[in-house]
């Protein structure tokens, strides 16, 4: 039996949370996205939803200007280390839902089609994503357009999972735009309220990034820590999920909860929802 009925993984695609242990192999030491957004965007960076959800209490250690830690967030929260030996844009979306089959190289994405679980993509589309038949797939240019299908899908009585990658953050970081970074962050923010409020109570949401892109850098993608926030109405005590060695560990969640466990290239965090 499924532990969720259905799964959002909503990719922030560009929003890191500081240099990863590796970051001087990618000429990445110093990058902060979220940070350097933080202090150096024009407006006050407020973000309620995601600040209740757990992001501050990511890096208590170093705290988030605008986003402090809550005393009890109603998300589970860590931070994701990418494992792969590259950092390219798409390295982080393979890492995540790629594992070894048998003979080759498997998607996560096609596996629960075949398993009878449907899939849906919402994305600007990479050519990895491009590859994924089994999956339905929908064209995105805006985080705006990423919550209109957010929406759609929710009120669908389906099962399964959706991943939906938010284009703006990237596209900003990459062009150096500290504005607009911030500005998506803000609507980005109000939104995720909205989802979290028409969810199922057997739905989950999975909060990540696949990678960073810091406005502030001269290099894209940067090598940094990255978020996961995960949040079920059914869950309503939560925890802190640690450094997840590998962004393979998102995948591994979704496959556990849907009895496909032994495909799983990373380790799930399915069971930090039920201690």
């Amino acid at each position: 039996m499924v532990a969720f009925h259905r799964i959002f993984v909503i990719d922030f695609a560009g929003l890191g949370l500081g240099e990863a242990p590796d970051a001087n192999r990618f000429q990445s030491v110093g990058t902060d996205t979220l940070g350097h957004v933080a202090v150096s965007w024009s407006g006050k960076l407020n973000l309620p939803t995601l600040q209740r959800l757990g992001l501050g209490n990511i890096r208590v250690d170093h705290p988030i200007l605008g986003v402090d830690p809550v005393a009890t967030p109603m998300g589970f929260f860590g931070r994701l280390h990418m494992a792969a030996q590259d950092n390219r844009p798409a390295t982080g979306l393979r890492e995540m839902w790629d594992y070894n089959g048998r003979t080759r190289t498997q998607s996560v994405l096609a596996t629960l089609p075949e398993a009878g679980y449907p899939v849906t993509i919402a994305a600007p589309f990479l050519s990895y994503l491009q590859t994924q038949d089994a999956a339905e797939k929908v064209q995105l240019g805006s985080n705006q357009e990423a919550f209109r299908v957010i929406n759609e899908l929710i009120y669908r009585p389906a099962s399964g999972m959706a991943l939906v990658m938010l284009p703006d953050f990237q596209f900003a970081g990459e062009h150096g735009d500290i504005e607009g970074f911030g500005e998506a962050l803000m609507h980005t923010d109000e939104a995720l309220g909205q989802v979290i409020h028409d969810m199922g109570v057997n739905d989950l949401m999975i909060v990540t990034a696949s990678h960073a892109v810091d406005p502030t850098a001269t290099v894209t993608p940067t090598r940094e820590y990255l978020p996961v926030l995960a949040y079920s109405a059914s869950r309503p005590s939560t925890h802190a999920l640690g450094i997840r060695r590998t962004l393979a560990d998102v995948g591994a969640t979704v496959l556990e909860n849907f009895g496909l466990a032994n495909h799983a290239a990373g380790h799930s965090f399915l069971n930090e929802f039920t201690q």
